[in-house]
């Protein structure tokens, strides 16, 4: 009899292998049309290749202004232009925790970073001033801008706002987010929505017109943010909705006044067992139209899709982390810093690696079952996109690329040994990749499925089916 392999649409690890639903790390699904072979596709996700250098380490965040990149490095200010290359030094910044730029719109834009620890700094493309110009405003800990107006948080509850297009700050010049004695981790400004994201709630304010103060409170959701890191979606050139990890411990996604719960439970898991927040970061990017948002602590990276609300894992070579950090769109790029250098890198759809390191794309299915009996297994047959090499590429992984296909039988505890089939050479394709070989009987566990591909070429991954019959057809 023959079975289709159920291939997951959403990782779902499980808390334990054996409960799993299946993986996908470094790849997502994508919709096909209704007359397609499947009703969907699983592809890489994209890759990274290498847009400037620099000398340093520690990517804080970036900013764009006038043609030029500004980039927050351990204890330095970087810039490029659209060409990218090599960096040239600003000058020293102080502090090496990531932060928030923002610049307003004065007629040569007043430009400036802010960090969580309080490191404070204001910058034009040849100097940096580690302070900030209006000794009123006190020691904060993020900012955004708005209308014109720089906006700025305190741990004690406070939003301080400068004067239109200006640095100075009048001293009353606050509002204190008080329905709950929280204080604020961090603000952003999303269309008219100024939004303060405190440990227990986050108030949402908008420009109300008023003096010295120009914002008032419109309403309140119940849930805070884990972390000053802990929010994206709002950004410019991304802007789709704010997504963030709230409170406790799940990440949501805003829709008015009560915020919709978007993250499975094997994500809430993982997110509640980082003790210290400020590990999280998020961060987003778009590729082929797919709006994503990352999430990442120090040893896991998932991404949310908010085409198809589903998740995959991100890993990066010997790591068990995406090696993505601090997105930023210039340039008409997606770029982001690197965790493995002080390099600033884009986001490409067409780049099969990591900057010259492989982006293994792996697909693990959930289990082909029959309870409590097992079944044998005579063949298996995968429908992969075929024809895929490179005739002008590095050999053989490039010009004749193979899928590595393992199995398990004991809910994914251990696996066979690889078994390598090509994926065909340029404009080559194969009929189908098939694994005939005699791979025995399941245990009542079941039989999971386990697809790698290393090598730098296309990848698209259809179904696959398995079957007790040697003879049959896929």
């Amino acid at each position: 009899m023959k079975k289709p392999i159920p291939i997951p649409t959403s990782t779902a690890p499980g808390s334990r292998s054996q409960e799993g639903a299946g993986r996908l790390i470094n790849c997502y699904a994508e919709a096909l049309g209704a007359t397609a072979p499947n009703k969907f596709v699983i592809r890489r996700a994209p890759g990274l290749v290498n847009f400037g250098t620099t000398t340093q380490s520690g990517c804080r965040g970036f900013l764009e202004v006038g043609g030029v990149l500004y980039i927050g490095m351990s204890g330095k200010l970087e810039k490029l232009t659209s060409a990218g290359g090599a960096s040239v030094n600003v000058g020293n910044m102080t502090g090496t925790s990531k932060g928030f730029f923002a610049h307003n719109n004065n007629t040569t834009p007043d430009k400036w970073f802010v960090s969580p620890d309080g490191d404070i700094a204001v910058f034009t493309p040849t100097t940096v001033t580690n302070a900030w110009p209006d000794a009123d405003l006190p020691a904060v800990n993020s900012t955004t801008v708005i209308d014109g107006y720089g906006v700025f948080t305190t741990g004690d509850g406070r939003a301080f706002a400068t004067d239109l297009n200006s640095t100075s700050v009048n001293a009353l010049s606050f509002g204190k987010a008080e329905a709950k004695p929280d204080g604020l981790t961090r603000c952003v400004a999303w269309g008219d929505k100024l939004m303060l994201f405190g440990p227990e709630t986050t108030e949402v304010w908008t420009n109300a017109g008023t003096s010295p103060f120009p914002f008032a409170r419109n309403f309140v959701i119940p849930r805070g943010i884990a972390g000053p890191y802990c929010v994206s979606g709002f950004e410019d050139s991304f802007s789709k909705v704010p997504v963030w990890v709230a409170d406790d411990n799940t990440v949501v996604k805003y829709a008015g006044a009560e915020p919709v719960k978007i993250s499975p439970p094997d994500l809430d898991a993982l997110i509640e067992a980082v003790s210290d927040k400020t590990e999280l970061e998020m961060c987003s990017y778009i590729s082929r139209g797919h709006p994503f948002i990352q999430i990442s602590s120090a040893t896991w990276t998932w991404v949310y899709d908010l085409n198809t609300e589903k998740f995959h894992e991100r890993d990066s070579y010997l790591a068990t982390r995406s090696r993505i950090t601090q997105t930023y769109y210039a340039f008409n790029k997606w770029l982001c810093g690197d965790t493995d250098t002080g390099n600033v890198q884009q986001i490409l759809s067409s780049a099969f690696d990591e900057v010259d390191s492989p982006l293994r794309a792996r697909i693990e299915s959930g289990p082909v079952m029959d309870f409590p009996y097992g079944t044998v297994v005579g063949r298996a047959d995968f429908n992969f996109s075929t024809g895929v090499g490179q005739a002008g590429g590095s050999q053989p992984d490039q010009t004749d690329p193979t899928v590595e296909i393992s199995w398990s039988d004991d809910g994914g505890l251990t696996w066979s040994i690889p078994a390598q089939r090509k994926l065909g050479k340029q404009s080559v394709p194969i009929a189908l990749i098939s694994l005939v070989a005699e791979t025995g009987r399941t245990s009542w566990l079941g039989r999971r499925w386990r697809m790698d591909i290393s090598d730098e070429v296309y990848a698209g991954f259809l179904f696959a089916t398995q079957s007790d019959d040697p003879r049959a057809n896929a």
